[in-house]
């Protein structure tokens, strides 16, 4: 005679196929119990080995889906809506018998021959104990409405008396679940898609598969059993993502994947998406052991690639200091600082300089602006002459030029006119005539024509302070000179701001290098960012859709950052100006708690304790996942939140493959 706990785990799996999207998600091989009690918020589900062991295991945290036999209430003749409980595991629950049950398998247990083992297995085998109870947490409720499937967030209601069939969705009903987007969000990708001049939806990319557990032999052994999770492109455009993880968990992997979906974005649909990685460490601007592949590999004619020295197949990322003046004089002044160079009077008076063009509405006068207008061209030239004396390489074809009244020329030097430029050589020369009759011209143009500023500069050329006593003077530059670029035609913020309109990816290798300097020329290209695309979208354009990923984030956009600072200013209101930042770091709870809340993407990877996991857990579910993100440390194992995505989901983030992403990247080029 069949027992009344037998009779409820042969549960009959011939349900005939599914008719509509709704039903298509309950798979009959997949019965795991039934809800024995229910609320607005949670669920305890009955469950039986048997039915577990059929569905191959309810790992932690995975779905469920609960839903009525048939479509009528428990007492009554209405027929309730079609729906389905979407429900996630977080634990195991008590049943109210599960003392009784307890003692009964001990007192079993105990009468048992501990010789035979058969009689022990068939105590544990017994029907009534295969029963257990899950503890479940409510995600929403999937309905039809207008023939489309849609998810409500919670449960509009709830009946006591009913109890709801369970099932474990598994391949493409699962697949259905985690890629599942609200018609409002498909539609407002639509819209963004319509507004940026491309043809139906912004594509959706896959990047990994569904994954619960560390141990995982059971639930996704097959490859039918996998489940394959995508990404909506939309979602990272003018949004904010955090990835989080320990060093070698997958953060740099994963950040590829995310730089190649955006790329292959970019190329299938015609829109251009910059792209500016501040790689810290080199992982993206060079292949390695590890990772397998760089960026710049799988998209050569796509990638430019900068580096703080010369490098062979590197743009260098610093500028002329010939023709960036200004900013030349500023990394000489940090290098300088940085080194903590003995500090003379001559040398602290050439750090003080200031090299910015006045300008005109600040003087009362075209006289006094014209005089101070020459009196800074002069500077420069001196400036310019002190470079190259010091051995900068100047530019091809460079003449150091500025204006002499003729009276000033016909004392220094009758047969030359420094307007018409002067070689280094002939700077030098000019310069040092004019220190020795200098006198001479003060008396000629009846005031100081050589200026205190112009001055400071002659003693470095000339290496004689004012008193004519020997100093180092144009040598303590000579230490620095490969941070000048000579072959630098133009600013390389404007530069690179030009190839991310143009669509292109660019790394900034900042692994070599003053870090001092590393530091301020990052923020400087950050800050010409910013004020580019705010302008365009303060002037009614359209901005430029430019994705800024920064490694090791808590460097630059910490909790105690002033949300002020540039890079807090642009996770905070870039957005507007189509600026997404993807930030990376080891610590959540490093980051600036302003940022995190207004950040739309987040995925985690394995995190080492306590108190970044309670940090994570302030955030959409990821409370659900603390034990496990503490404890699995598998490379890859991410828990995903992403805009179009209602719940978290657990994904194993796919390898970074060099020659699949080729592969793919070639098909979007060709359509």
């Amino acid at each position: 005679m069949v027992s009344t706990f037998q009779e409820l785990a042969m549960h009959p799996t011939n349900e005939p196929p599914a008719p509509d999207p709704l039903a298509a998600l309950i798979q009959a091989g997949q019965f795991i119990g039934w809800t024995c009690s229910l609320d607005y918020e949670q669920a305890v589900v009955l469950t039986n080995d048997v039915w577990k062991a059929r569905a191959k295991g309810v790992p932690l945290n995975c779905f469920l889906l609960a839903t009525a036999p048939d479509s009528k209430i428990t007492g009554t003749a209405e027929k309730s809506p079609r729906e389905i409980i979407l429900l996630r595991v977080t634990g195991s629950a008590p049943l109210p018998l599960d003392n009784e049950t307890l003692a009964v398998k001990v007192q079993k247990l105990k009468a048992s021959d501990s010789q035979a083992a058969g009689n022990a297995a068939a105590v544990a085998a017994a029907g009534e104990f295969q029963f257990g109870g899950l503890a479940c947490r409510i995600l929403g409720t999937f309905y039809l409405q207008d023939g489309k499937l849609r998810l409500g967030s919670d449960v509009e209601s709830y009946l006591s008396a009913p109890q709801l069939e369970v099932y474990r969705p598994t391949g493409p009903a699962l697949e259905a679940i985690v890629n599942y987007i609200s018609p409002e969000r498909a539609a407002a990708a639509r819209e963004e898609a319509r507004r940026l001049g491309l043809k139906g939806d912004l594509p959706r990319f896959p990047i990994g598969t569904v994954r619960y557990t560390s141990t995982d032999k059971l639930h996704r052994g097959d490859l039918v059993d996998q489940a394959v999770f995508h990404l909506n492109a939309v979602d990272f455009l003018a949004r904010r993502t955090a990835v989080f993880g320990m060093t070698r968990t997958g953060k740099s992997n994963t950040v590829k994947q995310l730089v190649s979906v955006v790329m292959r974005t970019s190329l299938g649909s015609g829109l251009q998406i910059g792209q500016i990685i501040y790689d810290l460490n080199g992982e993206y601007a060079n292949a390695n052991q590890q990772d397998q592949g760089s960026i710049a590999e799988v998209f050569p004619t796509e990638t430019i690639r900068y580096r703080m020295l010369p490098t062979a197949g590197f743009q260098l990322i610093l500028n002329n200091f010939f023709t960036q003046v200004a900013e030349g004089h500023t990394t000489l002044k940090g290098l300088i600082e940085a080194n903590k160079i003995h500090r003379t009077a001559d040398l602290e008076a050439f750090l003080s300089l200031d090299f910015t063009e006045p300008r005109k509405e600040e003087y009362n006068s075209d006289a006094e602006f014209n005089r101070q207008l020459g009196n800074h061209l002069r500077k420069i030239a001196a400036y310019q002459a002190v470079l190259a004396r010091a051995g900068y390489e100047l530019p091809a074809n460079f003449k150091i030029t500025f204006d002499a009244p003729i009276g000033i020329r016909n004392k220094v030097n009758p047969s030359v006119d420094p307007a018409n430029g002067l070689t280094a050589t002939q700077a030098f020369e000019w310069f040092q005539l004019a220190r020795q009759i200098q006198e001479e011209l003060i008396t000629a143009s009846g005031a100081d024509w050589i200026d205190p500023d112009t001055n400071v500069l002659m003693n470095l050329l000339l290496q004689r302070n004012d008193q004519g006593a020997y100093i180092p003077g144009f040598r303590l530059l000579q230490p620095f000179k490969d941070y000048h670029a000579p072959s630098r035609t133009t600013d390389v913020c404007d530069e690179i701001y030009q190839h991310l309109l143009a669509g292109k990816i660019v790394i900034l290798d900042l692994s070599v290098g003053d870090p001092v300097q590393r530091e301020r020329l990052g923020k400087r290209i950050a800050q010409h960012i910013l004020r580019n695309s705010m302008a365009t979208f303060n002037s009614g354009q359209h901005a430029p859709h430019i994705v800024i990923y920064v490694e090791e984030a808590h460097n630059l956009i910490g909790r105690n950052e002033p949300l002020t600072d540039i890079w807090p200013t642009i996770a905070k209101e870039g957005a507007k100006a189509r600026l997404a930042t993807v930030y990376a770091t080891q610590e959540v709870s490093s980051i600036h708690p302003n940022i995190l809340s207004n950040t739309e993407n987040i995925l985690v990877s394995h995190l080492n304790n306590e108190n970044e996991i309670s940090e994570l857990a302030k955030y959409y579910d990821f409370r659900d996942f603390s034990k496990s993100l503490i404890r699995a440390q598998n490379v890859g194992f991410a828990r995903v939140k992403t805009l179009s995505n209602p719940f978290v989901i657990p994904v194993q983030i796919d390898r970074f493959d060099p020659e699949l992403e080729k592969s793919r990247a070639a098909k979007a080029k060709s359509g």
